[in-house]
């Protein structure tokens, strides 16, 4: 990052957290790993991300637990003394392959509730207070069926919010790209929020999510501005995929949805998600531009 940037950001570090996702480092590592031993991977990838944070003077991490399951006895202990030993800000995104609250099938629904719940016992265990979570995904044959879907999405989260039963906590639902049906643009999304009608649950707005949908960003800040407590900065260059690039590379028009957060006087954490943490040097360098 250029003494420039790095200048300006300072000046603006109190009105937003700049933060990583672990997402890029978890995919290296395993990526390059043909035996994976997938603890000690995520343990080696969530210490690198670490290291990158705390020498680059980033404020936040966000710890993708993927799976949870991985996090129990020696292990669990082992992450929670890896994490609390670096004195940055840190929040959690849950789970999300195998993932799916809103699914037909009540096995797999609740499934996916037990996991956020045991996701959310290691939030306790690290002292951290925000996590984020997926929807799942909606039938992608049958449209009729996806009516079926946002009820069955509104009954697990309502049971997955008594089951945390902590106000203090923020527990945010992320908007989904366009092939999973669901949480998809702002009238879709505001749909959610309204249904369920609980005061607990929050959103994280991923960008690139969102472009694919063609969402108004505007028109979503406009009705959920005041749930939105976390940002995903994602770049996109198709609105067939989610391929997470650079920063930068493809066409999401980062300047605009910066003046649109700004003048919601938004305060939380911006978190760079890449594919690949070799494009995070270029990533920060291009959004600190802007922020």
């Amino acid at each position: 990052m250029s003494t420039e940037h790095v200048k300006r950001y300072i000046k603006k570090k109190l009105i937003m957290q700049l933060g990583i996702s672990t997402l890029g480092h978890l995919i290296d590592f395993t990526s390059c790993n043909s035996a994976i031993d997938l603890p000690k991977s995520i343990f080696e990838a969530t210490e690198s991300c670490l290291n990158y944070i705390e020498e680059n003077g980033i404020d936040v991490i966000e710890l993708v637990i993927e799976p949870q399951s991985f996090l129990r006895g020696d292990q669990k202990q082992n992450f929670i003394d890896l994490v609390t030993s670096y004195s940055v800000k840190k929040q959690v995104h849950g789970p999300y392959i195998d993932i799916n609250l809103c699914s037909h099938n009540p096995t797999i629904s609740q499934a996916s509730i037990d996991a956020y719940t045991e996701t959310y016992t290691l939030c306790k265990d690290l002292m951290i207070n925000l996590m984020t979570i997926h929807p799942g995904i909606a039938n992608s044959m049958i449209e009729s069926l996806r009516e079926y879907n946002k009820l069955q999405l509104i009954s697990s989260l309502n049971i997955l919010i008594d089951s945390i039963n902590n106000k203090e906590f923020i527990l945010c639902l992320e908007n989904m790209p366009k092939d999973t049906n669901i949480m998809l643009n702002d009238e879709t999304i505001s749909d959610i929020f309204s249904r369920l009608n609980r005061e607990e649950l929050f959103l994280t707005y991923d960008t690139s999510h969102f472009y694919t949908n063609s969402g108004n960003v505007n028109y979503l800040w406009e009705k959920l501005h005041e749930k939105i407590k976390n940002i995903h900065l994602v770049d996109n260059y198709t609105k067939e995929a989610d391929p997470h690039p650079p920063l930068g590379t493809g066409k999401i028009d980062f300047e605009r949805i910066i003046e649109i957060i700004n003048s919601f006087n938004y305060k939380g954490s911006l978190i760079i998600e890449l594919s690949s943490a070799k494009g995070l040097s270029q990533s920060v360098e291009y959004i600190t531009r802007y922020i």
